[in-house]
């Protein structure tokens, strides 16, 4: 199972083995940066789980590009991209499932350790968003803090390629520690499921946004690398489809701005 970490295409037709591996992954990042990395264990651990995954999702932005040379006109562009989107989220659901697993049951002084940089990020989302006086307000800043991200995983990916999976999965261990602690503070094993249908229901479109912008990013990447921006109709193409992931993009987020507004607090 674990010889899917470096063959992209057979990872994109195993998604349910991708999410397993990236639970055990992060798991183990968790451990090693415990033992070696004491002082920095928050960050270590999102340094270790990106390493794991990062030669197969470079190598499945790379296959993204090559589709670009053969693009149906006739095809969806979600439709095209679709495998490796799948790919991503698979990673981001293993990497938050064993975070928020890791939060619920780790002694709280444990708990702190791993999740210290993390608790302060959710500290200053909430001032960002407490400062709203009404529901409009509210999705106003939510979205805005959003969109940073995805500007920060569109360039991330545009100069390093798959970089920001590194955005992902520091976004998939914030949600994580979440899920675990408001677990662990309300009626503690039976409050799990509860607290992932309300972190989830607007997290995925959330996480779908970035892995869109992080697959834009990408495909300019390897195009600037292969020399195929020098190519007119090639270049019209790529950036249409670039700027139509990052549309895309844009529109998720804001869907799931409202999601977390109006419906999450409901669950």
């Amino acid at each position: 199972m674990l010889d899917l970490l470096f063959n992209p295409e057979k990872a994109e037709r195993h998604p349910i083995e991708i999410l397993i591996i990236a639970s055990f992954y992060s798991i183990l990042s968790i451990v090693l940066g415990l033992w070696i990395f004491k002082d920095s264990t928050s960050l270590a651990i999102i340094f270790l789980t990106t390493l794991s995954c990062l030669y197969v999702v470079q190598g499945a932005i790379k296959m993204e590009e090559k589709k670009e040379k053969n693009w149906n006109d006739e095809s969806w562009l979600l439709q095209q991209h679709k495998s490796i989107a799948i790919l991503i989220l698979m990673l981001f659901l293993g990497f938050t499932f064993s975070f928020a697993m890791s939060s619920f049951f780790f002694p709280p002084e444990i708990s702190q350790t791993v999740f210290e940089m993390q608790g302060s990020s959710v500290d200053h989302i909430k001032l960002i968003t407490g400062k709203a006086t009404d529901t409009t307000s509210t999705i106003t800043n939510i979205f805005k803090n959003n969109t940073k991200i995805i500007l920060i995983s569109l360039v991330f990916a545009i100069f390093y390629g798959a970089g920001a999976i590194y955005i992902i999965a520091w976004n998939a261990s914030v949600m994580g520690f979440v899920i675990g602690s408001v677990a662990r503070e309300t009626f503690g094993l039976a409050a799990l499921p509860i607290s992932f249908a309300k972190y989830f229901l607007h997290g995925i479109p959330e996480m779908l946004a970035y892995i869109l912008a992080a697959i834009a990013g990408g495909i300019l990447y390897f195009a600037f690398i292969k020399g195929d921006l020098t190519n007119k109709d090639k270049l019209k193409r790529i950036i249409l489809d670039t700027l139509s992931l990052i549309l895309i993009a844009i529109l998720l987020l804001l869907f799931s701005a409202i999601l977390e507004v109006y419906v999450s607090p409901l669950i």
